[in-house]
């Protein structure tokens, strides 16, 4: 069972000692290719498993990582295990890939670009094979991460701007950096087919030379939508709930249409 509450959550403290114990765990949620329904790759989404047998979801303790120092070290969990995972799985799916979820101030982490490198060498992944997904945070000046991000870039990491929609200041994001994905917000996919922005954002994306990503997929009707504008790629629980490792691995060969 997945929570996401403030009701009663671990201290800082407990998440250090979950963190010190390796106890965070990483699941991932499929992306689909929609012409052709196949598994595309995955979204590396961190879970934090509770002693009732619940999984915190990472709203849940992000902000309180933040605020103690905690972020490089949830990053360095997240990495060291899709890694591992992808450099398994590249054996019998080799194009399968990843993205991993960063927080803009991970970028400021100037040893971040090395570590992953390293893990690259480590279990035989092209930085190509690893996207990185970054949301806007309004006390970060997309400006300072800029020529950091463009190193991720010329490393050959491909750049996600993750749910695109969901507030003003990720159009600065759009304007500052240059990113290879564009990851379109639920809230502008749940509408479909009928009164959403979707068509205009899918036509910045391309202006932009983007590939729009839609996120929140449910329907039939939203999938069959995006099939038609020529939307390439897409997740969400019409395709797939996140699931753990092996669980997702022993579906990836299904097909949606």
């Amino acid at each position: 069972m997945e929570r996401n509450t403030s009701a009663a959550l671990p201290s800082a403290d407990a998440l250090s000692a979950a963190l010190d114990r390796h106890q965070l765990v990483v699941w991932y949620q499929p992306i689909v290719e929609v012409e052709s329904g196949r598994v595309a790759g995955a979204e590396a989404l961190i879970r934090w498993p509770q002693p009732d047998g619940s999984l915190l979801l990472p709203d849940s303790f992000l902000p309180q990582a933040r605020r103690a120092g905690l972020l490089s070290r949830i990053t360095h969990r997240v990495t060291a295990l899709a890694f591992a995972d992808l450099g398994e799985w590249l054996h019998q799916h080799p194009a399968m890939r990843l993205s991993i979820n960063l927080e803009p101030e991970d970028f400021l982490n100037t040893d971040l670009l090395e570590h992953l490198s390293l893990r690259c060498r480590q279990y035989g992944v092209e930085p190509q094979q690893i996207a990185l997904e970054m949301t806007e945070n309004s006390a970060i000046d997309p400006q300072a991460i800029a020529p950091i991000v463009g190193q991720y870039r010329a490393t050959g990491h491909p750049i996600y701007l993750d749910d695109f929609g969901s507030g003003y200041a990720n159009f600065s994001y759009l304007q500052a950096l240059t990113f290879d994905v564009l990851k379109i917000d639920r809230a502008l996919v749940e509408p479909l087919p009928d009164r959403s922005l979707l068509p205009q954002i899918v036509a910045l994306a391309r202006s932009l030379s983007l590939e729009p990503l839609a996120e929140g997929v449910e329907t039939r009707a939203q999938h069959h939508w995006l099939r038609a504008h020529g939307v390439k790629y897409a997740q969400g629980w019409l395709y797939g709930k996140a699931l753990p490792g092996r669980a997702f691995i022993e579906k990836s060969e299904k097909r949606y249409a």
